[in-house]
C-alpha cells in the first residue's frame, strides 16, 4: 500500500474516531463492560473474575441470569447465582452474553430518550435474528467459538444505531432515498456522510475497546473478502457474519426499512468464504428457524 493511501487511511480513521466523541447522546462505555474487557485480556484471569465483576452490577447480573434460564441457553430454571451461571453455561457463553448485554442496553436505553425516526426496535430484532444465525452457521461450519460468533452478529450493526443518534432526520432521509436508486445503502451512506454504518460501527467498536475480531466484523460484514475460503478464523467470523446477515433479511423480512437490498449480496461467494455450501444451508433452514424463534429471549433486555 503507498504512502497516500496510509496517509488517507489514517485521516479517515481520525475523523470516525473524532465523530464517535463528538456524538454527545452516544453513551459512554459502561464501567461494567471495561472491566469485562479487562478480564478477557488478563490471561490469568477466569470464572471467578468475571463472575466478580459481573456482581457488582445488579441489573446486568439480573439480565445475564434471566437469559440464563430462557430456553435459548439452558431449560432449567434454577439459574440463580452468578456463579452457578457460568459452571452451567461455561465461561465463554457468559463472558459473551455479557458483552451483548451491557452494549445492547446502553445503546437502546440511548435510542428510547432521543427523538430519531428509525424503528430502532425492528433494528434490534433484525441483530437478535443475525447473531443466532450466526451463532448456528458457526456450529455447523466448525468454528471454534459460536457464542463469539453470535455476538459479532448481534452488535454487526452499531453503526446504523450510531447513526441513527448522530442525524435522525438525515439517516431517515438516507434510508428512504435509497429505495429509488441505483445503489446499496452503504454507497448511499457514503456519498452523504462520507463513511458508511460499517466503518463507523468499527470505529465505535475500538472506541469501546472491542476484540479485534469483533470491531472487524463490524467494520467488513458488507465487503468480506470473496474469491476463495476464509483464510484465519477473523476472515471465517466475518463471511459467517455476512452471510447470516443475507440470511437474516430473506428469511425473517425487516417490518420496516431498514436499507436491505438482495440485488448486492453475493449469494454463493458468501457460502464459499463461510466454508457452507449452499445446500447444505438451504436444508438446515428449520433448525435456523428454531434457534431464531428460542433467541427472542434477547428482544427484551428491560
Amino acid at each position: 500500500m503507498n504512502a497516500t493511501l496510509i496517509n488517507d487511511q489514517h485521516t479517515q480513521d481520525e475523523r470516525l474516531r473524532d465523530l464517535i466523541l463528538e456524538i454527545d447522546e452516544l453513551p459512554s462505555i459502561p464501567e461494567t463492560l471495561i472491566e469485562i474487557l479487562k478480564v478477557l485480556d488478563d490471561p490469568d484471569s477466569g470464572p471467578a473474575d468475571l463472575g466478580a465483576v459481573i456482581r457488582l452490577d445488579a441489573p446486568l447480573m439480573a439480565r445475564i441470569l434471566r437469559l440464563a434460564n430462557s430456553p435459548y441457553y439452558s431449560r432449567r430454571g434454577d439459574i440463580t447465582d452468578i456463579n452457578r451461571c457460568v459452571t452451567v453455561l461455561g465461561y465463554r457463553t457468559v463472558r459473551q452474553v455479557a458483552i451483548c448485554v451491557s452494549v445492547a442496553t446502553s445503546v437502546i436505553s440511548a435510542l428510547e430518550k432521543s427523538s430519531g425516526q428509525m424503528d430502532y426496535r425492528e433494528l434490534w430484532r433484525h441483530s437478535v435474528v443475525t447473531g443466532a444465525i450466526s451463532k448456528h452457521l458457526a456450529q455447523i461450519a466448525g468454528y471454534p467459538d459460536p457464542e463469539e460468533a453470535f455476538t459479532a452478529g448481534l452488535l454487526h450493526d452499531m453503526g446504523k444505531f450510531v447513526l441513527e443518534l448522530h442525524a435522525p432526520d438525515l439517516y431517515h432521509r438516507v434510508i428512504a432515498d435509497r429505495r429509488t436508486s441505483r445503489v446499496s445503502l452503504v454507497e448511499a451512506e457514503e456519498a452523504v456522510f462520507g463513511y458508511n454504518h460499517a466503518m463507523i460501527g468499527q470505529a465505535f467498536g475500538q472506541a469501546w475497546r472491542f476484540p479485534r475480531i469483533l470491531t472487524r466484523c463490524f467494520g467488513e460484514h458488507h465487503t468480506p473478502v470473496l474469491g476463495g475460503q476464509a483464510v484465519d478464523k477473523t476472515d471465517h467470523a466475518v463471511a459467517l457474519v455476512a452471510l447470516a446477515d443475507y440470511l437474516a433479511n430473506t428469511l425473517e423480512p425487516s417490518r420496516s426499512d431498514l436499507g436491505f437490498d438482495p440485488r448486492f449480496c453475493m449469494v454463493a461467494e458468501l457460502h464459499q468464504i463461510a466454508g457452507l455450501a449452499v445446500d447444505a444451508v438451504e436444508n438446515d433452514l428449520e433448525r435456523i428457524r428454531e434457534s431464531v424463534t428460542l433467541a427472542s429471549a434477547y428482544l427484551d433486555l428491560s
